[in-house]
């Protein structure tokens, strides 16, 4: 078994007199505070003569906690909020320890508050994962537990009850969620994204918002609706081009449910069927929900891999699947039909003088005058970092624009970085 390296920080022993106090709140802490990170942003500050070009040196680079997050699978993939990636103009998972790792936006839902953010991990290197609950039998009064990193200090514990059930939220006008968790347990600027736990170490919930005009009046997003969408989150289609044809379900005994299987798509050609229940892909086990989508996510198009599933009869059987993807689409010609935008990769040389990662988003190159971009005041040196839900690292990534039609709005997360600060932002286009 591949070691958790210095990555994470293996509990210490108890004493027999501190085992004597140990709790259940102690034992969460102890056996899954290391599968709990904070997300970073950094934020760049230039000394540009021209307000928003973003290719003069840079003053400063600025680095700042601005949520939590819950490691939903050991390759490196976390749960967080929606809300919280959206303020990052480039992010960073930094493990209990302070080991800092690159991250980018694997995929995002806003109208949900839920987000999944890849942490690049060195080669060989595995992170704790947590273990999503079940929601469905929460008791009001029950012990829950939340960890996180308020006002950015990392591995914040407090603890609390369930204070009530599907509540519903309104953070902003037009906005609403619905089903959430109240708790009292403390939670603060910081926590957003962080798990809340039960007292046998399961992640019930995603600590999502406050009462401002409160004290200890917080809430969270059920388990249930995470696992009801981290089928949309940990999509293969969420590659662009790629399909698979596969949705899954709730968790049965030692695999998933297959819920559907879209006719001719890879899945269906492989001869896999709704009511089948996923044991393995690709040589991997898959007892989880995130066990499963993201073995399926993490496999290359166009080779075939093996998936072993349970028929509905309890017979077990292979199957040869092989993801389709057809030749990317023009991603530069899709903007400029669609958006009005001409746009390029950030190069190396450009994101060293910022001090970004290359990859960090799409370089707005030109802006056609009169057209859907320029109509919602988007200029040559922003950056695109997101369409839609998916996030956007390269020209190619808008292969997503493949599909939109005339008069579809478009969500486009903007930073823009200008003289003395970062504008970050989320516009809608109407595309033509």
């Amino acid at each position: 078994m591949i070691a958790l390296l210095a990555l994470v920080c293996a509990a210490p022993p108890l004493s027999a007199a501190q085992q004597s106090r140990a709790t259940p709140v102690v034992e969460v802490v102890r056996t899954h505070a290391d599968a709990v990170v904070a997300i970073a942003a950094t934020h760049v500050v230039t000394e540009s003569q021209s307000m928003f070009d973003v290719f003069e040196v840079p003053r400063a680079v600025e680095r700042s906690t601005i949520g939590s997050g819950s490691v939903i699978h050991e390759a490196g993939y976390v749960l967080t909020n929606a809300h919280v990636v959206a303020q990052a103009s480039e992010l960073s998972v930094v493990l209990r320890g302070g080991r800092e790792l690159p991250a980018h936006v694997v995929a995002a839902m806003p109208a949900e508050d839920l987000a999944v953010v890849k942490a690049d991990l060195p080669r060989g290197v595995k992170l704790q994962a947590v273990t999503l609950g079940d929601t469905d039998d929460l008791l009001v009064g029950e012990t829950v537990v939340a960890i996180g990193a308020p006002v950015g200090l990392q591995n914040t514990v407090t603890a609390g009850i369930v204070s009530a059930l599907d509540r519903e939220i309104s953070p902003r006008r037009g906005v609403a969620f619905k089903g959430l968790i109240q708790t009292d347990a403390a939670i603060n600027p910081g926590n957003s994204g962080g798990p809340l736990f039960n007292v046998v170490g399961q992640q019930i919930g995603v600590t999502t918002a406050i009462r401002g005009d409160a004290q200890n009046v917080g809430f969270a997003i059920p388990s249930g609706k995470v696992r009801a969408m981290l089928p949309k989150l940990l999509s293969v289609e969420s590659r662009g081009r790629a399909r698979l044809g596969l949705m899954l379900g709730r968790e049965r005994d030692a695999g998933v449910l297959v819920e559907r299987v879209d006719g001719g798509s890879p899945a269906h050609k492989a001869g896999l069927e709704a009511g089948m229940v996923l044991v393995e892909v690709g040589g991997a086990d898959t007892p989880s929900l995130a066990d499963a989508l993201v073995e399926l996510l993490e496999q290359p198009t166009g080779r075939p891999f093996t998936v072993r599933a349970v028929l509905p009869e309890g017979t077990v059987d292979s199957f040869s699947v092989t993801i389709d993807e057809p030749p990317p689409p023009d991603g530069r010609a899709l903007a400029r039909r669609h958006l009005g935008l001409d746009v390029g990769d950030l190069d190396p040389t450009a994101a060293t003088r910022l001090g970004l990662r290359a990859g960090a988003g799409v370089v707005v190159k030109d802006v056609e005058r009169g057209g859907p971009a320029a109509r919602v005041g988007l200029a040559s040196g922003d950056l695109i970092t997101r369409i839609g839900p998916y996030g956007v690292r390269r020209v190619s990534d808008l292969g997503v624009l493949e599909n939109v039609g005339v008069g579809a709005e478009v969500g486009v997360r903007v930073v823009r970085i200008g003289k003395s600060r970062v504008w970050q932002t989320e516009v809608v286009l109407l595309a033509r």
